[in-house]
């Protein structure tokens, strides 16, 4: 009896451990199917308990810096309203509280609201005014997320040039875009998680490793772009003028120190204007240069040895015929040296001697300059132009071709051409930047002057800026001459095509000048290109005034000394708008205290009045002044940290 006992309690312990054995060995079986043969399913699962979704927000973006470090662009911490419509009960009351803030309506509001989602954006990147007046309401569910804004400090200036970026820091036009891959960073997210009671909540996502944005340094100087955009702005204004171009390269190098163009328009407000307007007319849109290409006509003569300066061209007396097309000249000659054909800038004698260099020739030398291909300057979207093969030239095309019509050309394509006989021959790549930056000032990518080829030689070089030289003395460049100095130049006035009447318009002009300076030893080379000028069309009196305007302040802010004649006169350089020195009485007295009231005025005013102060700036929004910290009147000391908010005038 014992011994069956003992046999039954031996077999419930056998079954009770075998029990423990099977569930033991399944909850193993079980866990390797969950964590390894279904990670993915279980890991979906879990999120859907406590993660609720990954919301972009703007990256950061490096700053781009002018040739003399001077901002650009730069990326501002700015916030961000967003709601969790779950948590607002009254959302009809919430959407008529954000509607007169947000300049929106209440119903677009309410609608965002009764979303079923757990986030919504209510408005990216407010004001710091509207950030304070919804702070104010203690609204539950509504609230703020900073994000990065991209800020142009200059406005207008270069933002042909500069481009811009999107909500999403995305760069969408210039060098933005063009260096996109050094300036954004990448993507920064907030997660929406769950805590354990089932409440939600923000984390930051911090990727570990991540490279942060570059910044670039431009040949571009902020000074010579605001007094290209400055005269060229007033010049297309007074004529009326469709608008204009104007290219400033440093000859030698290649290097671009400004490109304005008319109308301009602020990347701050980019989306406020026609996509039309951001275009970069230097790059994109050629047209046909006229008397400009007689430059390249005659630099072809010389250096293939047709004819010298001093060879005399029958010019018909102003009207010559050919194949029933008769050319003119404005003022009519009769006997002229080649020289005197570029002086007087005559298109009879011209075609005179496009036709003695021959069709085949020419086109060779307006390949060598570069007419016939991209530049190859660091913007997107630059054109060819359009220069057609020889074999398909009528006479009548070699003879409009040699005084500069029925092809096109790009501004910087001449640009580019003219600083190639100023520096002795050599044709130089254009171009923006100079070098890409770390955060610690290292250097990443640096660009340095680019050799092309070698078109003419210094002798033909020299013989043709000399006959410029005559052109500006006692041509038709006359307005460009500068007392002390020597310049090298060349005056075009070109119909305009007319593709509904398919002739050359009496009434639409291009009107255009180019050159060079000192020409003994150029240092800046100038095009200045008004389209459709209504009051003077011709270039010598429209585009040579302000090539004039432009080089007398470039030659004193570049220390250019007078070479010959009146040496003592003197030239005043406005400066760019952010360094301009204005103290109105209010300014003087607070000043004179330590910190300036700068309420109501705009960046650039602001930080000029902060200039010589040794302190740190920090800015938030745009538009006018609206807070300081320091006020007004606070000392300032070395180091001291300046916080100034803006908001955009109502």
């Amino acid at each position: 009896m014992k011994n069956r006992a003992r046999l039954y309690f031996k077999i419930r312990i056998g079954m009770i451990f075998m029990f423990f054995i099977f569930c033991f060995g399944f909850i193993a079986v079980r866990a390797y199917h969950m964590q390894i043969l279904e990670r993915g399913k279980s890991l979906t699962l879990a999120q859907h308990q406590y993660y609720s979704r990954r919301i972009s927000l703007a990256p950061h973006r490096g700053t781009i810096y002018d040739a003399q470090g001077r901002e650009l662009a730069v990326s501002m911490r700015i916030n961000s309203l967003y709601a969790q419509p779950n948590k607002i009960d009254d959302k009809g009351a919430v959407a008529a509280k954000l509607a007169p803030i947000l300049g929106t309506k209440a119903s677009d509001i309410y609608g965002l609201l009764s979303n079923s989602k757990s986030f919504v954006w209510l408005q990216r990147k407010i004001t710091p005014i509207q950030q304070e007046q919804i702070e104010t309401l203690h609204l539950e569910g509504v609230d703020f997320i900073p994000e990065s804004k991209r800020f142009y400090p200059n406005f207008e200036l270069g933002s042909h040039v500069i481009g811009f970026a999107g909500m999403d820091s995305q760069g969408l036009e210039g060098l933005e875009r063009a260096y996109d891959k050094y300036l954004k960073s990448i993507h920064k997210y907030v997660v929406l998680e769950r805590d354990a009671l089932g409440r939600r909540i923000y984390i930051p996502e911090k990727g570990k490793g991540i490279t942060p944005p570059y910044n670039l340094h431009l040949t571009l100087d902020l000074r010579v772009q605001y007094v290209a955009e400055r005269e060229l702005k007033k010049e297309v204004s007074d004529q009326k003028a469709r608008g204009g171009m104007v290219v400033v390269m440093e000859p030698s190098t290649g290097k671009i120190l400004a490109m304005a163009i008319q109308p301009s328009f602020n990347p701050n407000l980019f989306e406020e204007y026609n996509p039309a307007r951001w275009r970069n007319r230097a790059v994109t849109d050629p047209f046909e240069p006229g008397s400009l290409l007689k430059v390249f006509l005659l630099a072809a003569i010389l250096q293939e040895g047709i004819s010298n300066e001093n060879d005399i061209v029958f010019c018909e007396n102003g009207a010559y015929t050919i194949q029933g097309h008769t050319i003119h000249d404005i003022s009519p000659h009769g006997w002229l040296a080649v020289k005197d054909v570029i002086r007087y800038s005559s298109n009879i004698g011209s075609y005179k001697l496009g036709k003695e260099l021959g069709g085949g020739i020419f086109y060779r030398y307006l390949n060598a300059f570069g007419f016939t291909k991209k530049t190859g300057v660091d913007l997107l979207g630059e054109d060819t132009g359009e220069i057609r093969p020889p074999t398909s030239w009528s006479p009548v095309d070699l003879a409009i071709i040699s005084f500069g019509q029925g092809v096109s050309v790009t501004a910087l394509q001449l640009t580019t051409a003219l600083s190639c006989i100023a520096n002795g021959g050599n044709l130089m790549k254009p171009y923006l930047v100079e070098r890409v930056t770390d955060e610690e000032g290292e250097v990443i990518a640096e660009f340095s002057p680019q050799v092309l080829r070698k078109v003419i030689s210094p002798e033909t070089s020299h013989r043709v800026t000399s006959i410029m030289e005559e052109v500006v003395t006692s041509g038709t460049g006359t307005r460009g001459r500068i007392t002390g100095y020597k310049i090298a130049g060349k005056t075009a006035t070109a119909q305009k095509f007319d593709p509904a009447t398919g002739r050359y318009s009496k009434d639409k002009i291009i009107a255009s000048f180019m050159g060079f300076l000192p020409a003994d030893q150029p240092q800046v080379a100038i095009l200045v290109v008004v389209d459709e000028p209504r009051n003077t069309p011709y270039g010598g009196t429209t585009a040579t005034p302000v090539f004039k305007r432009i080089a007398e302040e470039l030659l004193r802010y570049m220390g250019i000394p007078p070479t010959e004649g009146d040496s003592n006169k003197k030239f005043t350089l406005v400066q760019a708008p952010q360094a301009i020195k204005k103290r109105n009485k209010r300014t003087e007295e607070s000043s004179s205290q330590g910190m300036p009231d700068l309420r109501g005025l705009s960046m650039r005013k602001a930080l000029a009045r902060l200039e010589g102060k040794t302190v740190l700036i920090r800015l938030a929004g745009s538009g006018l002044v609206v807070g300081q910290q320091p006020k007004p009147g606070a000392t300032l000391q070395e180091g001291t940290e300046v916080f100034l908010t803006f908001s955009p005038p109502r």
